[in-house]
């Protein structure tokens, strides 16, 4: 199978696509899972410029979206043809962060081998269900940058309909903030650092939006 790969000491300039044996079917609690799509985050340009260090030949990218092909033994949660994407903290079920949270031991694209690749056989808590209706591409890029955006707004700033949200600049964090705000009747004012910035903006993204 295909993966994109880094080599030490990172850098654009030593990232390689590499075949490797195909992941083969999966043991008792996995899923097999084909990738139809990964998303770019801060946090993969780091590990892959050597930011972050991690192991040579590590497989890059945290996020990615795609079809179970196969389920292990005593696997309930998903079936074959099930639409997925990964999760960040695969090992974080619930409860509070623990040491494996904080130090990304456990993260795709990091600590241990990511999306960037056509196929990858995970435990089941390595995915969850990819919202309906929703193409790869968009599932690929819930899982970092969206819910990030949804904790800052929903778990920790308790948003509530008629508030002012302020985003800063058009990253994906600011843009899914954007969205996820105005979804939720807030009135958002954003800040970009030039007009092309924000003549790019998707038509998702406008309306009712002071920018500056």
């Amino acid at each position: 199978m295909e993966t994109y790969v880094v080599r030490p000491p990172g850098g654009l300039d030593r990232l390689e696509i590499v075949e490797r044996d195909d992941s083969g079917e999966p043991g008792p609690g996995e899923v097999r899972v084909a990738i139809h799509a990964t998303s770019l985050n801060f946090h993969d340009l780091l590990v892959a410029n050597g930011g972050i260090p991690t192991e040579d030949g590590r497989v890059l990218v945290a996020d990615g979206a795609g079809v179970v092909e196969a389920v292990g033994a005593g696997v309930a949660e998903f079936a074959p043809g099930d639409h997925v994407v990964s999760t960040f903290f695969q090992h974080w079920i619930a409860g509070r962060p623990f040491t494996a949270v904080g130090n990304f031991a456990g993260t795709p694209g990091d600590g241990i081998d990511g999306m960037a690749a056509t196929h990858v056989v995970r435990p089941v808590s390595a995915f969850t269900r990819a919202p309906k209706g929703w193409s790869h591409p968009e599932a690929a890029t819930i899982t970092t940058f969206g819910l990030t955006a949804w904790r800052a707004l929903v778990i920790d700033g308790a948003l509530q309909a008629g508030q002012t949200v302020l985003t800063l600049g058009s990253g994906g964090v600011s843009l899914a903030a954007l969205q996820l705000a105005k979804a939720m009747g807030a009135h958002v004012a954003a800040t970009f650092s030039s007009d092309e910035k924000f003549e790019r903006l998707p038509r998702s993204c406008g309306g009712a939006l002071d920018a500056d």
